[in-house]
């Protein structure tokens, strides 16, 4: 996971415009063919850090709208907000990683808080 310094001050980045930000968050949608293409995938809610061609489990996929390809869930959280490698972007960069995050999620997400890496846990619910 990487370090980035959790705080209750706004971070702001020194390196990357809010538009360079926008586009990377573009390319956490109908992923598919990036995630193929990669040799690692960092979700930036959590911090998991996987290579899609080498999962053991199954990969949890959102069928988009045609003509989208599908978007990647995150299997430790299943939040759709993983960037693939091939997608250009900087993941391994801290200051790349904690903008993206504490832009997309307000600053509320296990990197922000500097909470370790978790795995989901379902429940089945039932109603009656």
């Amino acid at each position: 996971m990487i370090d980035t310094k959790a705080s209750n001050t706004p971070f702001v980045s020194t390196k990357y415009s809010d538009e360079y930000v926008k586009l990377a968050h573009k390319a956490t949608f109908a992923n598919e063919s990036m995630v193929m293409a990669s040799e690692k995938c960092m979700c930036l809610y959590c911090g998991h850090t996987f290579n899609a061609r080498e999962q053991s489990e199954p990969l949890i996929w959102i069928q988009e709208r045609a003509p989208n390809e599908r978007t990647l869930r995150c299997s430790m959280c299943g939040i759709d907000c993983v960037l693939p490698s091939a997608s250009g972007f900087p993941i391994d960069d801290p200051e790349f990683v904690r903008i993206c995050t504490e832009t997309w999620f307000s600053g509320i997400s296990r990197i922000s808080d500097g909470l370790p890496v978790e795995r989901l846990s379902y429940v089945d619910l039932f109603v009656e």
